[in-house]
């Protein structure tokens, strides 16, 4: 009877490595491979009016569900790269969309579009759009970085009044809410890049 209780303890002992083992070599235990996320509008700026088009390049709007966009990668504490971080959604429909949110809370008539309007309108071309998430993935915790880069020239009547480039970073770790790490630091990074721009874009179309 001592002989099978000392097996018995054996064995849940090399079981408890094994799996210790497991999770060292995978790096972390879990991690956000995808990154979509519902952006949530946080600028202040009010008053805006009229329509306003914020313009992508055609080549990068998804036309398929189906399509997955690498924006960024998930490494171990090694920095030996585990896997990638994907979107279904390309950078500038992301914020594309971010930017429409906060102008159309702002006010005006958001017209999201891929080719820019010919007519003497106002206008967002989006001419840089970088989103780079990553994620470091340790046994314990998650650190996820994004860095956004939003370029844009602004058309009023026609014409070219401005050129802008904003760029923002968020950085989190977290060693509870892992598979929701990537989607917050993205927005949060995004929401930092439109508290610069919005602003400027409203004072600009109130001249």
């Amino acid at each position: 009877m001592k002989k099978l209780l000392e097996n018995r303890y054996y064995l849940r002992f090399v079981m408890l490595i094994t799996l210790a083992g497991i999770l060292l070599l995978s790096g972390c235990a879990r991690y956000a491979r995808n990154s979509d996320t519902l952006y949530e509008p946080s600028t202040p700026v009010r008053g805006g009016t009229g329509d306003l088009y914020v313009v992508i390049p055609e080549n990068q709007q998804t036309l398929s569900p189906d399509i997955k966009r690498v924006i960024g990668t998930v490494s171990d504490g090694a920095n030996v790269k585990l896997d990638d971080v994907v979107s279904s959604r390309s950078a500038a429909e992301i914020i594309q969309t971010a930017l429409g949110l906060e102008l159309k809370r702002s006010g005006y008539t958001v017209k999201p579009v891929t080719k820019r309007p010919e007519a003497e309108q106002r206008v967002i071309d989006l001419t840089k759009t970088e989103i780079k998430l990553d994620q470091l993935s340790e046994f314990t915790s998650i650190k996820a970085t994004c860095q956004v880069v939003m370029g844009m020239d602004v058309y009023k009547a026609g014409q070219l009044v401005k050129r802008l480039q904003y760029e923002a970073t968020s950085s989190k770790t977290d060693i509870k809410d892992r598979d929701m790490l990537a989607g917050i630091v993205l927005q949060e990074a995004l929401q930092a890049a439109m508290l610069q721009a919005v602003p400027d874009i409203y004072t600009l179309f109130s001249h």
